[in-house]
């Protein structure tokens, strides 16, 4: 627990001396990103490709380089943290034959299959670290309206940072379709698709991200998507019928189980739901890519109401569209124009968050505790 608590400190303490440093509440974020006025999209060129403006990437401080690089070190440097890791670790020290390379999926293959031939196991969890921590850190770059909110809440909600430590291969698969996001702001389906076939061959989860591009530009009715997610949770069993009859082998996914993960962190997606249903007319405004990013979220939210119930399927298939609370959050702050509102906001938000992740670690100690390196294995 201690290892945890150092490594919130060393985040937060980068954050207050960008605070101290700049004497005010620190409001670093890409601002020209919102600024994309809403707007249908134009007649595609021959590549396909709609012609839109589209954001310019942002510019990070020394302290956010430096709290991305703290969160790649302390991911990709574990040993045996998380409920999957010996999983991960026995199939490529032991060439186990696994689910993990079982199931075809090429790019997670060919990562095992480079760490055991350089005779380096922790290899496949460095490069799978490195390739989510970078792309989710390039996207929020490029996206997020305030920098310390995106890593914040990426560290500290459960489903998340510490969920990466676990699910390794679907969190890989997630980072580059997040990454991917930028080719549907340009409106490139070509380009999309590609990045979210190399992101199905980390994990076949991926490819329900595709849907995504093709409900970019709809402005979703309030009343409409609330009677949508209130009827989700009763059309999951009929899903789960049909998966059972002509897809037996992901049953174990739909399912009814006690076994849930991430039931408790429903409640906080929902409230973002609902707080972002509130601000609908002010996060859309003039904002296309806002837009975008806030059909994604509910999109995420009503998988993970469908699911809630059943076997893992909510919580994994859901992360490709609540992981945009990344980006949704931030969004919503920058209402509050009052510097003063805007930082005790802040200031709350920041207390539930490391509360929250100090619970999860608490409550998960036989999962995250203790945290060791790869500098303590014992062969």
């Amino acid at each position: 627990m201690i290892v945890y608590i150092a490594f919130l400190s060393v985040l937060f303490g980068l954050l207050l001396f960008e605070l101290v440093a700049t004497w005010k509440m620190p409001y670093q974020g890409n601002l020209q990103a919102a600024d994309s006025r809403f707007a249908e999209p134009a007649a595609a060129d021959g590549l396909g490709e709609e012609k839109l403006p589209h954001a310019s990437s942002g510019k990070y401080t020394v302290t956010i380089l430096l709290a991305w690089t703290v969160i790649f070190l302390f991911s990709s440097l574990r040993y045996n943290v998380g409920w999957d890791y010996k999983a991960y670790y026995a199939t490529v020290r032991y060439n186990l034959v696994t689910n993990i390379v079982s199931n075809g999926e090429l790019a997670t293959i060919f990562l095992i299959e480079l760490a055991r031939d350089m005779d380096m196991t922790n290899l496949y969890f460095f490069l799978n670290s490195l390739i989510t921590i970078v792309l989710v850190a390039l996207t929020v770059r490029r996206y997020s309206k305030d920098y310390w909110v995106s890593i914040i809440f990426f560290v500290c909600f459960p489903l998340f940072f510490l969920n990466s430590l676990s699910v390794i291969r679907l969190f890989t698969a997630l980072a580059i379709t997040f990454y991917a996001f930028k080719f549907i702001e340009r409106g490139q389906l070509l380009r999309y698709v590609l990045a979210v076939g190399l992101a199905g061959m980390f994990h076949a989860s991926a490819f329900i991200a595709i849907a995504f591009y093709f409900i970019r530009n709809v402005r979703l009715d309030i009343m409409k998507l609330v009677i949508v997610l209130v009827s989700l949770p009763f059309v999951s069993g009929i899903i789960n019928l049909l998966v059972v009859r002509y897809l037996p082998k992901y049953a174990t996914y739909t399912e009814a189980t006690s076994a849930q993960e991430g039931t408790k962190a429903v409640y906080v997606l929902v409230l973002i739901g609902i707080v972002a249903l509130f601000l609908r007319d002010r996060i859309l405004e003039n904002d296309r890519i806002a837009n975008m990013y806030f059909n994604f979220y509910f999109v995420g939210l009503g998988i993970y109401l469908m699911f809630f119930t059943q076997g893992t399927m909510g919580h994994r298939l859901s992360l490709y569209g609540t992981f945009f609370s990344l980006l949704l959050i931030p969004k919503i702050m920058s209402l509050f124009k009052l510097d003063s509102n805007r930082a005790l906001l802040k200031v709350g938000f920041s207390i539930f968050s490391i509360v929250i992740f100090l619970y999860i670690v608490y409550v998960g100690s036989a999962t995250y505790v203790p945290y060791k390196t790869i500098f303590q294995i014992r062969y």
